[in-house]
């Protein structure tokens, strides 16, 4: 089986928008494969070819997405000036919002292995404080309650994009975050994804 012919993306593509489909209707917990089959209109050993169980289509998309969060961060990161930052993390934006129903859906799954929203989380967190542990004049306490203000705030901006549809307002969002910038006397560019 070919990964890159059509019909396999097109098999996987309906297994994975009738997965989001029942999450945005009821607690991952709840979903069976069978429910999965039913909605997507397959047979089991279609949904076997390409997934263990519904744990590992949930990791498949969830990583999906952190991947793309990944990516944005680190390219984010290597800029200082504002209108530089803006012009990385808004194509992020949109490229997240496109994908609003997924990862609203997904945002809802938390197992003991899954879990993409804090993930998320986590890895700005990390990431803001690797940036800035070296340029810091606080204490390492300080940073790390700046890292995990940054993570909130991002992640708020993030999930309020996604439930309004509202990447278009970054700019916005970008000034208040300058705003706050300011009041822990960090770099402006600091603050923002």
């Amino acid at each position: 089986m070919k990964q890159n012919d059509l019909r396999v993306i097109k098999t996987k593509k309906n297994i994975e928008a009738s997965f989001i489909y029942l999450l945005r209707q009821k607690d991952f917990s709840k979903i069976t494969v069978q429910d999965i089959l039913d909605r997507a209109l397959i047979n089991r050993s279609t949904f076997y070819k390409h997934y263990t169980d519904k744990y590992q289509l949930a990791e498949t998309l969830c990583n999906e997405v952190f991947d793309l969060l990944k990516t944005g961060v680190k390219k984010r990161f290597n800029y200082v000036n504002v209108e530089d930052v803006l012009m990385v993390i808004k194509p992020l934006y949109q490229i997240l919002s496109s994908k609003r129903e997924e990862i609203l859906a997904l945002f809802t799954i938390n197992t003991d292995t899954i879990h993409l929203y804090d993930d998320m989380s986590d890895f700005l967190k990390r990431s803001f404080y690797e940036q800035y542990k070296t340029k810091n004049k606080k204490s390492p306490d300080s940073l790390d309650y700046l890292s995990t203000l940054y993570s909130a705030l991002v992640m708020t901006t993030i999930r309020w994009c996604l439930q309004n549809d509202g990447y278009e307002q970054l700019a916005n969002h970008a000034q208040l975050f300058l705003k706050l910038a300011e009041v822990f006397e960090y770099p402006c560019q600091s603050i923002l994804l």
